[in-house]
């Protein structure tokens, strides 16, 4: 879909068909018989940032591990009501989807995957750049105070206090698809 000219995604949309074809380039699949290369539309502070994130993405992609624990067997045994936390559970849990290295932390850029191949998560530590969050956390100073009373002691483990670290944006806000559906 072409998104017109004049709406403000316009940007955002150049930016990403670049980012997608600079990626496919970046890990060997070629998109285009050309190299990808940037609308000149696009702000050079822009597409600096853009081709920061296609490397960490890339380097990620070419970093791959498999997670030793079948999702979706985790998902049907966690049940889709859970809301707090239950020790006993989650030692049950624990043992039942061993994991073969309980210390071990993912420190460096990784493609995390399920046993059947699938994309858990991509881990990209460090991709947005300390001045891109000060920005972004500036922009939205204004939701500081609702997203703090987000934090409660016991609602549940989205929110639960002891699970935000220290920092200048503490609390979620929580969203629900089905939300908009509804209305």
């Amino acid at each position: 879909m072409d998104i017109p000219s004049h709406w403000q995604l316009h940007m955002s949309d150049i930016i990403a068909e670049y980012m997608v074809n600079r990626f496919l380039e970046t890990i060997g699949w070629p998109t285009q018989p050309t190299p990808a290369l940037p609308d000149t539309s696009i702000p050079l502070s822009a597409v600096f940032k853009a081709d920061r994130i296609v490397w960490s993405m890339a380097k990620a992609y070419q970093n791959q591990r498999t997670f030793p624990i079948d999702i979706q067997c985790m998902a049907e045994a966690l049940g889709l009501n859970e809301t707090s936390t239950n020790e006993v559970r989650e030692k049950a849990l624990k043992e039942r989807f061993l994991v073969e290295k309980d210390e071990e932390l993912v420190c460096e850029l990784t493609l995390l995957l399920d046993q059947t191949g699938v994309i858990m998560t991509w881990h990209l530590p460090g991709v947005l750049s300390e001045e891109f969050q000060r920005d972004c956390a500036g922009n939205l100073e204004f939701l500081f105070s609702d997203i703090s009373r987000s934090i409660t002691g016991s609602r549940s483990w989205r929110t639960q206090e002891d699970l935000f670290m220290e920092s200048w944006i503490r609390g979620a806000i929580e969203l629900s698809p089905a939300w908009y559906q509804q209305g």
